[in-house]
């Protein structure tokens, strides 16, 4: 069951944060990074990506800095435990929308097993490295994001009235993406989503490394302490959890660029049925998503000749993962590449614009439906990496748990 809780949020004093936000710490570029710290000497870019100071390693400095932000009051704590109510307001590809959840102290359980269901696979660099700066700055700096189902709209209509209120922080993001937080400490409130959520399972869109760093510091907290409990703050993390019903869900794909593998040819002959670039778009709405190629300056959209193949070349996946195009491109298309040989691209035009320059492949795959990331999740498999973008991506900065 998916235990959440109230808590002592620790957020920026000021209610405009603008300067002070930035992008999850995975999507950060050390260009983005340099303006990120130019904008404000307390911009969040500093403790989620320090830089080491004389002595001081970098975990040891955004441990350092973070105590210094709290006792200059930069940073404060929050007398009473809340849960932080979050809209976004964005753009999608033209279209206005607006995503409304709330931020939790969520109950860790195993990542493998257990009410929290993971789709993606982790990499031990990304863990190893947010291990150290959880163990040195003993807080969840940003959030894993979490989905659930909401079918009776019952959250969703509760975040929807908590939002006419005035917030307590806002910023706006170099997207153009307005973010707003509200504190809501009432316990009625608190008690009614608590239980609302106690018999639902929560799937990670997005975090999936924070989760598992959180789960491990837990182990290790445990491994250490003589008083351990679990019910502890360290037996928490922080999450944004929101409906799967929100009419602000968006999921992007991430598209690969990669240098041409000698055998792609003979398995676009042998595979698939090779159509038109202008196929593609229509053929995602079929239920085995298609792939599009772009090689030697031309366009090619591939759909899979015959669907036994799926099974055959994923015996032990479900079937809403075979379908998927990124599962198909890995499985079928260029099936002895490992992840780390990709770059990944969100951007169509920009994985085409790559391709040229570098006089790679591009391959682009559609977006993977919600739908998909549960049943997979509930399978308890995990998709290839990368397989998912939710879009926008939450800030960090705008609230803190402690993990002591």
């Amino acid at each position: 069951m998916a235990i959440v809780k109230a808590f002592n949020g620790i957020r920026y004093s000021k209610g405009n944060i603008t300067n002070e936000i930035c992008p999850p710490y995975d999507v950060i570029s050390p260009e983005e990074k340099t303006q990120l710290k130019k904008k404000s000497k307390n911009n969040m870019v500093q403790l989620e990506l320090s830089d080491s100071e004389g002595s001081k390693n970098k975990y040891v400095q955004a441990s350092f800095l973070f105590k210094k932000w709290i006792q200059e009051g930069v940073l404060a704590q929050d007398d009473k435990p809340s849960l932080y109510f979050y809209e976004q307001v964005f753009k999608d590809h033209g279209k206005k929308m607006v995503r409304r959840g709330f931020f939790t102290a969520l109950k860790l359980e195993n990542p493998h097993g257990g009410a929290v269901k993971a789709h993606e696979k982790t990499l031990a660099k990304p863990k190893a490295d947010r291990l150290s700066l959880l163990k040195a700055v003993k807080a969840n700096l940003s959030p894993i994001f979490g989905l659930f189902n909401d079918d009776k709209k019952k959250i969703v209509a509760i975040c929807k009235n908590i939002a006419k209120k005035k917030p307590a922080a806002t910023a706006t993001d170099k997207e153009g993406t307005s973010h707003k937080l509200w504190i809501i400490s009432d316990e009625k409130i608190i008690a009614d989503i608590a239980k609302s959520l106690i018999s639902k399972k929560i799937f990670i869109a997005d975090g999936h490394h924070r989760y598992e760093t959180a789960w491990n510091y837990l182990q290790y907290v445990k491994s250490k302490s003589k008083n351990f409990s679990d019910k502890n703050e360290y037996g928490y993390v922080l999450a944004y959890l929101c409906p799967m019903e929100d009419s602000g869900i968006s999921i992007w794909p991430t598209h690969r660029v990669i240098e041409s593998p000698s055998d792609i040819e003979e398995n676009i002959e042998k595979y698939f049925n090779v159509l038109p670039a202008k196929d593609f778009e229509k053929l995602q709405k079929e239920k085995v998503q298609p792939i599009l190629i772009f090689k030697d300056g031309k366009y090619r959209t591939l759909q899979i000749k015959n669907p036994a193949l799926l099974k055959k070349a994923m015996p032990d996946k479900c079937q809403a993962y075979r379908n998927l195009g990124v599962s198909i491109l890995h499985s079928i298309l260029i099936p002895q590449i490992t992840a780390d040989k990709y770059v990944y691209v969100k951007n169509d035009k920009e994985a085409i614009s790559l391709a040229k320059k570098t006089k790679k492949i591009a391959i682009l795959v559609p977006a993977t439906p919600v739908e998909a990331i549960k049943e997979i999740a509930l399978k308890n498999e995990t998709m290839p990496q990368k397989s998912t973008y939710f879009f926008p991506k939450l800030a960090s900065g705008i609230i803190i748990h402690t993990v002591c």
